[in-house]
C-alpha cells in the first residue's frame, strides 16, 4: 500500500539516507561531487518540518521509503506559488508513479491554500525528469545559464 504524507521528527533517520543517495545522484549527473553535510541536512530537515512555508512529503511502500519531495509555499500580499525544490525517488522505485503522486499531493496541499502557480527547476542533463514534468504540464518560461571558472 502507497503512503504519502508529511514528514515528521522520528524520520530523521530515514531522510538523511535518502537525502545521500539524491546528493550522489545528482553529483553524477553534474558531473561535480556535492558534499554530503549532515549538519546541513539536519537543518533542512528541521527547517522542512517546523516551518508553515515548507512542506517535506515522504512517499512508502509497505512501510518502505521510496522518495521524498521538498516544497516551499510562497505567500505574499502580490502573489501566491509554491516552488518544488527537490524532488528524489529511488532508481529501482522510478517508473512506478511515486514522483507523480507526490507532485500530486503537493499541488494538493497548496491548493487548499489557494495556490495556483506551481514551479520548479530541473537540470537539462536529467532528461527523464523533463520528460516526467513536461507530461504533468509544466513548461519552460526561462533559462537559467551559469559559469564555473572565467578564462581569459
Amino acid at each position: 500500500m502507497v503512503n504519502i504524507r508529511k514528514a515528521n521528527k522520528r524520520d530523521l533517520k530515514e531522510y538523511l539516507k535518502l537525502k545521500e543517495k539524491s546528493l550522489d545522484e545528482y553529483s553524477k549527473l553534474i558531473e561535480e561531487k556535492i558534499k554530503f553535510v549532515k549538519r546541513y541536512i539536519i537543518k533542512e530537515f528541521n527547517n522542512a518540518i517546523s516551518k508553515k512555508n515548507e512542506v517535506l512529503l515522504l512517499i512508502e511502500e509497505n512501510n518502505k521509503p521510496k522518495g521524498y519531495l521538498l516544497g516551499v509555499l510562497a505567500i505574499t500580499p502580490y502573489y501566491k506559488d509554491a516552488y518544488m525544490g527537490d524532488l528524489f525517488i529511488y532508481r529501482n522505485d522510478r517508473k512506478k508513479g511515486y514522483a507523480t503522486a507526490l507532485i500530486k499531493k503537493f499541488i494538493d496541499i497548496c491548493s487548499k491554500k489557494s495556490i495556483k502557480k506551481y514551479r520548479l527547476g530541473v537540470n537539462i542533463k536529467n532528461k527523464d525528469a523533463l520528460r516526467l514534468y513536461k507530461k504533468l504540464g509544466f513548461k519552460i518560461i526561462r533559462y537559467e545559464m551559469e559559469k564555473k571558472k572565467w578564462k581569459n
